[in-house]
């Protein structure tokens, strides 16, 4: 089903007659489809809309202001090239280099941003499941900033990586900020990868490593912090368990959770070292191709809360069943400690 949505969508941008599946697509995902890959590839998809629009009184303002600066721009070249022609008629090496030039830039720019097209309309068609339902348009601020990065993406990676920021943004628009969009820009595939490794460790909302491990992988972990994705390298951070009442704090990811026991007598509050992700870093963390569960990743933590002095013990069990009112666990916890 899902190539068969993917081919689908690139024959909506080819302007092909669609299916009855097309409507398996919620409306405003289409909608932000048509307008998104219309600006991204150029071709054809919902113009019929846009010319019904601007015969409304009520005619969008975006629509108005391209319209208004189309006219414009007419009349400037309409001016300008007359004179331009003159001066490089007189000089035809100079024309074929600049045509040459131009041409073959537009050409680059315009396969990458095919490219990243293509890749959008797979991960589309894999998540459209997965969408907002509002039917609010595309912001057209944001789009150009994304086209000047989608028109860069020569490599594989970077025209999967813009790929599915435009389809994370097409099924849930308002889901990549323009800062984002500038900072993801900077992360170069190395820097990507090192990321993925280490949000393999992600339990909850942080990530809790022991000081040995954190000291061995310091470098790759400041270059994270310094490109924007994590905190608590350069400046520790801690996860806080204040409440009083509760006999245990709580860590939890999708598979376990592990009941944290200090000694209320001589600690009224659990602080555990911890490095947490930015607003980049979980951005990034919803398009990225997750690793395999982590093997190391229950007793990174296991040393990281016996190196805590205010933890006196903890349990580790596994989730059976998790839902918004009912979590599940196995009796028997898979590990347990106490201080002694």
């Amino acid at each position: 089903m899902a190539a068969d949505l993917s081919s689908i969508i690139i024959g909506a941008v080819s302007g092909q007659t669609l299916p009855a599946v097309w409507n398996m697509i919620p409306e405003g995902v289409k909608n932000r489809c048509g307008q998104g890959f219309d600006r991204l590839t150029g071709k054809f998809t919902h113009r019929w809309d846009r010319e019904d629009k601007k015969e409304n009184a009520d005619v969008d303002d975006s629509i108005k202001r391209e319209d208004h600066k189309s006219e414009a721009q007419k009349h400037v070249l309409e001016l300008l090239v007359p004179d331009i022609a003159k001066k490089i008629s007189a000089d035809p090496d100079s024309m074929e280099r600049v045509i040459i030039d131009v041409m073959g830039d537009a050409y680059r720019k315009q396969q990458n941003k095919d490219a990243v097209a293509e890749k959008a309309s797979k991960d589309i068609s894999e998540k459209y499941t997965n969408s907002s339902d509002t039917n609010e348009a595309l912001d057209e601020d944001w789009l150009n900033f994304f086209l000047s990065y989608a028109e860069k993406a020569t490599s594989e990676y970077a025209r999967q990586l813009w790929g599915r920021i435009f389809s994370g943004e097409i099924r849930h628009p308002g889901r990549f900020s323009i800062s984002t969009l500038r900072l993801l820009s900077e992360i170069d595939q190395k820097t990507a990868q090192h990321f993925v490794k280490i949000s393999s460790f992600l339990m909850g909302d942080a990530i809790y490593f022991p000081k040995e491990y954190k000291s061995k992988n310091f470098s790759d972990l400041l270059k994270l912090e310094n490109a924007g994705l994590i905190n608590g390298i350069s400046a520790p951070l801690v996860s806080v368990f204040s409440d009083e009442s509760a006999e245990f704090g709580q860590l939890m990811d999708e598979e376990f959770i592990i009941l944290v026991k200090t000694n209320k007598k001589n600690i009224t509050e659990l602080r555990i070292n911890a490095i947490f992700l930015t607003d980049v870093g979980r951005e990034l963390i919803k398009i990225i191709d997750k690793t395999e569960r982590n093997p190391d990743k229950i007793s990174k933590i296991e040393e990281a809360l016996k190196e805590n002095i205010s933890v006196s013990g903890y349990f580790i069990h596994r989730i059976t069943n998790r839902n918004k009112n009912e979590l599940s666990c196995e009796t028997n916890p898979i590990s347990s400690w106490e201080r002694k």
